[in-house]
């Protein structure tokens, strides 16, 4: 092959919101990870400034001690990312260095940062730690064990397997570790809004709609994944705490006796009040010296050691755990909690048994179809604001005929069908998972006029033998949708089903519109700024990397958030930019809003990080019924009524945030100007925004 010639790739992908398929080609020598790691929580870790000093404070007395036992400082820094840590090993005067980065990228990226600053002895090895060999990568043990490998659960990243690996194999006895040591700790709660996340509660609405969850959709474990969220952004007043925090597991991440197996504790606490123990909260501090005098800790504000100094972060947040049997205390009793974990996860369990079964392995859901909601997506399910409101808006509609459901494993089928009881009610659904998971719960609750279909995604008709259609209906809700505005799918079916549709059909929802607003974000900026310099380390090279690959892009890219969970305020009014007509097919043409945002003349806001997007679903030409994916409550006709210093966003739903490239300072600023356009070929909106200035 020439050498000059390019090896691509044609892979062929489904775009979800079209529902065609699509061929996409790859540029197998060319592959920018840079806009991956662009994406990645690089940045956030990098502009943490209390794990950047602590690891540097501790790293210091680590080779300060080493030197002081009369030994050569020798450091091994696993997952060395930019190489930060091993720069820190550097200047605080450890003579031999290794540091092992598994992602190329970012190996690169180490090797580079590291020269530009002027550590030519710091040997970057491109391998998994776990693969690296005495004798052939490395010379000779070290003494100093550098890691930073923990996600929000501690362990998740395979924490266990690489010390144990290193300690066996790479290191000398009686080594240092930084961090030393780590303890997590957990509180157990009783909250209905968190438990919302784990099972479908029953649902009565009026006279007529009553739906009943069969069991498998409530008891037992359901979707294992931890939920990680920020704790301190969720409200105070959904939860009651049952105990004060108590630690569980401690790792000692110097100690040859660190296990990379499984683990069983029970923890006995005391009752703080009387409620049912449904849901445990967790979260980890980090001891990083010998000494324990440099802690780090991951609590949320209301048990946080420095609660009136807390470093923000996203790495490193707290995890929601469920327990699959749910007990009644009263105050003072003793909650046995049985705590787990195997080589990546916890898991928790709550009994009156005295012995615990060390073999006990974590939970898995044995019911598949539980498995396709996730914890937003029940949450969504059990919000009865918004149940009301799909319900009512279906009961507003004069509907005679077949009715045909397309959303993800929705319950709008079971509404509608138990609204029109004389009517026949067909559900779609894209797998057969799915599929059987409505068709139980259709069934469970005695309803015989729903007929649950599998389809395929890019010729729904086909499965509907010609039957005429009299309501169109979806929520819409589609679980492959990563932005707001990819439940346009169902649009796209409605066009599809076009010659389907009887005359006078009705469509629900009836219209969408796209809704942004400019926003000051109080943290969640840093995780697209530049890096700059970190504890006097120039990193810019990881920057311009950045840089160059996100400029490489025609558009810049939005991405979804779950703004719920991070504080912002408005600098301009939320405003509705585009419409989407359901009642009619998707044009050919491209959909176009280009128009200003005038800033709010009474906000405190000081800098725009960037623009919000969402959508909001007319179900029904009756305003009223109106449901968001953003900012709530949802508009009235356009008419926003919102706290613009401190909005609330849906729990239940990401929202798309395009960060600019550089946040701008809003003195003298008078209008955000935006540039969409939708392609109706792609499902893409292309977007470009700028601040307008005032003429001084």
């Amino acid at each position: 092959m020439d050498s000059n010639e390019k090896r691509l790739l044609l892979k062929q992908t489904i775009n979800s919101v079209t529902g065609k398929a699509e061929w996409e080609p790859e540029n197998l020598d060319e592959h920018d990870y840079f806009t991956d790691i662009a994406r990645s929580s690089y940045a956030d870790m990098l502009h943490d400034t209390e794990r950047n000093k602590m690891y540097y404070d501790a790293i210091k007395l680590a080779v300060s001690e080493m030197h002081k036992r009369g030994k050569v400082a020798k450091v091994l820094d696993i997952g060395t990312g930019t190489g930060l840590l091993s720069m820190m090993a550097a200047t605080a005067g450890a003579e031999i260095i290794t540091a092992i980065e598994v992602f190329s990228p970012m190996a690169k990226v180490a090797e580079m940062v590291t020269k530009e600053n002027g550590f030519e002895k710091i040997q970057i090895i491109n391998k998994h730690s776990t693969e690296v060999k005495l004798g052939e990568d490395i010379k000779e043990k070290a003494n100093i064990l550098i890691t930073e490998l923990f996600d929000t659960e501690l362990i998740g990243e395979g924490a266990l397997n690489a010390y144990h690996h290193a300690l066996h194999n790479l290191m000398e006895e009686n080594c240092i570790a930084v961090p030393h040591k780590a303890t997590t700790f957990v509180q157990i709660v009783e909250s209905k809004k968190m438990l919302k996340w784990h099972q479908l509660f029953p649902i009565k609405i009026g006279k007529n709609i009553e739906i009943e969850p069969n069991p498998e959709l409530v008891c037992g474990s359901g979707v294992p994944a931890v939920h990680d969220i920020q704790l301190t952004q969720f409200p105070t007043d959904e939860f009651k705490a049952l105990s004060k925090p108590t630690s569980v597991f401690e790792f000692e991440w110097g100690s040859k006796a660190l296990k990379n197996e499984p683990r069983s504790k029970m923890a006995k606490v005391m009752s703080t009040a009387s409620g049912t123990a449904q849901v445990v909260l967790s979260w980890w501090d980090l001891q990083m010296d010998q000494t324990g005098n440099i802690m780090l800790s991951t609590a949320p504000i209301w048990c946080h050691p420095t609660s009136h100094n807390m470093q923000w972060r996203d790495h490193w947040i707290q995890s929601v755990y469920f327990l699959p049997n749910q007990m009644h205390y009263n105050k003072d009793d003793i909650i046995k909690l049985k705590a787990f974990h195997d080589e990546y996860s916890l898991w928790f369990n709550i009994d009156d048994c005295d012995v615990i079964n060390k073999q006990c392995s974590r939970p898995l859901c044995d019911y598949p179809p539980r498995m396709l909601w996730s914890r937003p997506r029940l949450g969504m399910l059990n919000d009865k604001h918004r149940n009301n409101i799909l319900v009512d808006a279906l009961q507003w509609l004069d509907v005679r005929g077949n009715i045909l459901c397309l959303s993800d494993f929705s319950l709008l089928p079971l509404f509608a069908a138990q609204t029109w009881k004389e009517s026949k009610t067909i559900a779609l659904e894209k797998s057969a998972i799915a599929q059987r998971g409505l068709y139980e719960l259709v069934n469970f609750n005695k309803i015989d006029n729903v007929k649950v279909i599998r389809y395929e995604a890019d010729d729904i008709s086909k499965c509907l033998d010609n039957a005429k259609i009299a309501l169109f209906a979806g929520e819409p809700f589609f679980a492959s949708s990563y932005l707001p505005w990819h439940d346009l799918h169902f649009w796209y079916a409605r066009s599809q089903l076009d010659g389907n549709l009887s005359p006078g059909c009705k469509v629900f929802p009836c219209k969408a519109y796209l809704c942004i607003a400019a926003v000051e974000f109080s943290d969640l900026w840093k995780i697209r700024a530049p890096v700059g310099e970190v504890e006097g380390f120039p990193i810019s090279t990881m920057d311009k990397m950045i840089n160059e690959a996100l400029e490489k892009k025609e558009f810049h890219e939005p991405e979804p958030h779950a703004l719920w969970e991070y504080p912002n305020t408005m600098i301009t009014k939320p405003v509705r930019v585009m419409c989407f007509d359901f009642e009619q097919c998707v044009p050919d043409k491209v959909i176009s809003s280009v128009g200003k945002l005038p800033l709010l003349t009474d906000s405190i806001a000081q800098v725009c990080h960037g623009i919000v997007l969402w959508m909001e679903y007319q179900l029904t030409p009756n305003t009223q019924h109106c449901i968001t994916t953003g900012m709530l409550p949802a508009s009235l006709d356009g008419e926003f009524n919102v706290d613009h210093s401190a909005p609330k966003w849906s729990m239940h739903h990401r929202q798309a945030v395009f960060f600019l490239r550089e946040s701008i300072k809003l003195c003298n600023a008078k209008t955000v100007n935006y540039d969409l356009e939708f392609k109706p070929e792609s499902g893409n909106i292309n977007m470009k925004y700028d601040l307008q200035h005032s003429i001084t």
